[in-house]
């Protein structure tokens, strides 16, 4: 069922190669939730850090993930965190404020320890928990993950909605890459005029496109007899003594790193 989509690769792709994929698929979604809660819920950066050096380990070491293409996938995510860390650290006034600032007319741009440490803190929450949930769809295909909610009494409509969002992103990123190709192909982009020009006809015509692709996937499944329920073929996965015990020495830690920086006063961990 994994797929490559032109030239790139589906994020099912990696999850049906990882070495992961033969455990309990409602054991890992249970066991990433309660990872990502304790991340939000303890707001320590030690823990924070260990979950993000854990998550790596287990996608790349246990997974088999290459490093790199492990890394490359915090990019889109980076430029938000940035974006949002900057919003966070920096204040306007029109008066002298914070411990460092920089006048820019009548205005000040300013910032403080208690900013930087508070950003900082913020930022290694955030990685860590996308790490979280990135390792988890790393090492789970997308029908795996389904099945679990849907095993879990979450809302059919909610879970029907979720599998078709997933499918039609790649439709529409198919559609996409195909016009740009074809643009290409017709000296589309030979100067900035005409890939401005370019890049408005396939905004315009990326709708009209997708609703074609969505009606045409409707009718395919009409073809194979849907009648308001995805059901997905699904192999039964053990849940093994060694996996429960992995996830209770991981969560364990994360409350002896909390206690002992706690209890010994470690910088940043308040």
């Amino acid at each position: 069922m994994a797929h490559q989509h032109g030239g790139y690769y589906s994020i099912d792709l990696y999850a049906f190669h990882s070495k992961l994929k033969g455990i309990n698929p409602e054991f890992k979604l249970i066991s990433a939730l309660v990872a990502l809660i304790l991340t939000i819920t303890l707001n320590n950066i030690y823990v924070s850090a260990y979950a993000f050096i854990t998550m790596f380990f287990v996608s790349v070491l246990l997974g088999g993930m290459d490093a790199k293409e492990y890394l490359s996938m915090f990019i889109a995510p980076f430029s938000f965190i940035v974006l949002a860390s900057i919003g966070i650290a920096l204040g306007l006034s029109f008066h002298e404020s914070g411990d460092f600032n920089l006048k820019l007319g009548s205005l000040y741009i300013y910032t403080s320890k208690a900013q930087i440490v508070m950003t900082l803190k913020l930022v290694i929450k955030v990685f860590a928990c996308v790490s979280i949930m990135q390792s988890l769809i790393l090492s789970t295909m997308p029908y795996e993950i389904i099945n679990a909610l849907r095993n879990m009494r979450l809302p059919k409509l909610l879970v029907e909605l979720m599998n078709l969002i997933y499918r039609f992103i790649f439709i529409l990123i198919e559609s996409y890459m195909n016009m740009q190709n074809s643009a290409a192909s017709r000296l589309g982009y030979r100067n900035f005029k005409t890939s401005m020009t370019s890049f408005g006809n396939i905004a315009s015509n990326i709708l009209i496109v997708s609703l074609k692709k969505a009606n045409a996937y409707y009718t395919a499944m009409e073809a194979r007899c849907f009648d308001g329920d995805l059901n997905f073929l699904q192999d039964e996965k053990r849940l093994y003594g060694k996996n429960i015990l992995a996830v209770f020495l991981f969560v364990l830690f994360m409350f002896f790193i909390w206690i002992v920086s706690l209890k010994l006063k470690f910088p940043f961990s308040v």
